[in-house]
């Protein structure tokens, strides 16, 4: 009797284990197929910076794990990525005008190498500026590639270069990063201006006429509750993670994300280990 109950308990287990193994394949399958179905973007990548390094070849499959980078237009056909926000990122340095001049300058050569990099490759990706391109982009079968500004500090305190780099394909600034600017305070900084300097508010006023989006990623509590009390159109953070689940100040609470539901904008999550746990 006993190895009966025993023959039986391993046919039982057997049979939920094959179960619980189909369902599973089965959920795999059916986010697989959502997953290909619908149009995938990540709002923020650094792939820039690897832009014009002699061993980096975005047309290549590139190794992560041997200084090959996170992205390449194989990897995103492999992994169904359909867009991705190419940063234009430039660190915070002297707020002065020399400071603001290498600043710009460095911005215009990562637009040159991301354009360069799209001229090389024009079977495999094409620039997106609105959201009806990336379909259309999407459609050929190429991965699209749109571009954000990380860190307003190359604008300096020349409005005219935001419709400059709106020119150039820009369709996005995170207003700061890690340190404070002349446009507003940021997260990891000790508080200067209050929130938005009057710059800043300019500076918003400036992207909403032009139809580029605001983004409150990095920038401090007050900073980003000054962007939506002034802002008309919906704002995006393109990188930040819920503070509730991990208490960074570069990460939201949940009154910010609120705040932002109520604006009509949306979040995209940051995978940095340092936001998320």
């Amino acid at each position: 009797m006993k190895i009966r109950l025993l023959t039986a308990s391993i046919i039982i287990i057997a049979i939920f284990s094959g179960s619980c193994s189909d369902s599973e394949d089965r959920i795999k399958r059916k986010a697989e197929n959502i997953h290909r179905s619908v149009l995938t973007l990540d709002s923020h990548t650094d792939t820039p910076m690897m832009l014009g390094h002699k061993n980096y070849d975005i047309g290549k499959r590139n190794d992560a794990r041997n200084r090959g980078g996170k992205i390449d237009f194989p990897r995103m056909k492999e992994g169904g990525l359909d867009a991705v926000f190419f940063a234009v990122f430039v660190g915070q340095g002297p707020r002065d005008e020399q400071g603001h001049e290498k600043a710009y300058q460095k911005a215009v050569k990562l637009f040159e190498n991301i354009e360069d990099a799209l001229t090389q490759h024009p079977d495999m990706a094409e620039p997106a500026a609105t959201a009806d391109e990336v379909a259309a982009i999407k459609n050929k079968g190429k991965a699209a590639v749109l571009i954000g500004i990380e860190n307003g500090y190359p604008i300096g305190n020349d409005l005219s270069i935001i419709k400059e780099f709106y020119d150039r394909g820009a369709r996005y600034i995170t207003l700061a990063h890690t340190r404070n600017n002349d446009i507003c305070d940021s997260s990891t900084d000790d508080e200067e201006h209050g929130g938005l300097s009057d710059l800043g508010k300019q500076v918003v006023h400036e992207m909403n006429r032009l139809g580029m989006m605001v983004d409150v990623s990095h920038i401090s509590d007050k900073s980003f509750y000054d962007v939506l009390e002034i802002t008309i159109v919906p704002v995006i953070a393109s990188h930040s993670n819920a503070r509730t689940v991990c208490d960074n100040p570069r990460n939201l609470t949940d009154e910010m994300l609120l705040a932002l539901r109520e604006n009509g904008g949306v979040v995209q999550v940051c995978i940095l280990s340092s936001y998320v746990k």
